[in-house]
This record gives C-alpha cells, structure tokens and sequence, in this order.
C-alpha cells in the first residue's frame, strides 16, 4: 500500500500537469470600470532592481553572477517590449532610470522609435524613485 504522501504527491503533479496542458489565454475586458458592490484590485506590473543593492550595476544588467540573486535587467527590458507590442491592453511601469539608459543607447534607432510609441500610448511608464532622483541619466538631461 502507497504512503499516503506519495498519494498526495502523485495527486499534485497530476493536477499540476493538468493544469498546465488545459490553462488557455484569457482576454480581460481592461476598460471595465469599478464596480462599488465588488472588491476591486488593480495589478500594476512594474520593476524593481535597486541599482546595485547586491550585484554591482553591470552584475545587475547583463545577469551575471546569479550565485548572488537572478536578476538580468536587459532580459527584462527587452521582453517587457516585446510583450508590450504583442498587447495593446498591457502595461508596464518601469523604475530604475540607470539600467533604462544604459538599454536605450544599446538599442538600435527602430527599437527607440518603437519604445516611444509605447510610451506615447501610455503603455509604458517610468516612475523615479527616491535613489534614481539625483542620477540624471543623458538620455533625459536637456
């Protein structure tokens, strides 16, 4: 007779597999406004990489030396863009103006026209935070 902690063992991996093959893409209606019978929640997809909290700046960026914490900031950028264009109803607010500029002068001029028309369709944002607020970067300063 099976341990009953296998039982539950079998059982999870089965609903997990189960759930993986029959989970389909969902479209959320976006433009729904707040029902006050309802409890509301508002999910704000954003960054969070303190520029060189454990990792130095570059460890942070390129997503080196993991042993520390799995962080690759690039990847990030480059997949928020990506996901940002493949969906007009997503949007993403991102923080750390230092890793942005870095990325920005990395791109090519067809991903900076492409970013900025995410930014003109309010799909992508950038919010200072208290640390990014007395580094300027030059793709900013006039």
């Amino acid at each position: 007779m099976p341990k009953p902690m296998a039982i539950v063992s079998e059982f999870s991996a089965f609903l997990l597999l189960y759930l993986c093959v029959t989970v389909v893409s969902v479209k959320y209606n976006t433009g729904a406004s707040v029902l006050p019978t309802k409890l509301n929640v508002h999910l704000v997809a954003h960054s969070h990489d303190d520029v060189g909290w454990l990792k130095t700046i570059d460890q942070y960026y390129v997503g080196s030396n993991n042993s520390i914490q799995g962080a690759c900031v690039e990847n990030v950028l480059d997949s928020v863009v990506n996901s940002l264009q493949r969906d007009q109803n997503r949007k993403f607010v991102f923080a750390e103006m230092a890793f942005f500029d870095r990325w920005w002068v990395e791109q090519s001029p067809e991903t900076q026209a492409q970013v900025r028309k995410l930014v003109d369709a309010g799909q992508l944002e950038f919010m200072y935070v208290l640390c990014d607020l007395f580094c300027i970067p030059p793709c900013l300063s006039v």
